[in-house]
């Protein structure tokens, strides 16, 4: 994903894993096999205009034989950002969690 976003400085990447119990995650290193991934992936970018350029220039490319799909991610709180006793938000504004700062593109094939 870095190489693919390299024309837009991408500050990270990372391909979603498909998730597997630890003993299989062991055996899959001790045969050198790479995890298999979940189809798709995060790309942060620096700002909202790389975001959106990326955006219109990637999506519908086709990577490997496979058309790619690339939206903007909105963050979504943590499990530890949850509070059991917090009421749900009614007047329609957005949560700090997705007005934060980081700006993200999804990326699936």
């Amino acid at each position: 994903l870095l190489e693919l976003f390299a024309e837009y400085s991408p500050s990270s990447a990372k391909i979603a894993l498909r998730p597997i119990p630890k003993f299989m995650v062991r055996k899959l290193q001790a045969r050198n096999e790479p995890r298999k991934g979940r189809g798709f992936g995060f790309v942060t970018l620096a700002s909202e205009e790389l975001q959106q350029k990326a955006c219109n220039d990637m999506n519908g490319k086709e990577i490997e034989g496979r058309e790619i799909a690339v939206k903007v991610a909105i963050d979504s709180p943590g499990k530890e950002d949850e509070d059991p006793n917090a009421h749900a938000e009614t007047d329609g504004t957005p949560s700090t969690a997705e007005g934060s700062g980081n700006t993200a593109a999804a990326v699936a094939s």
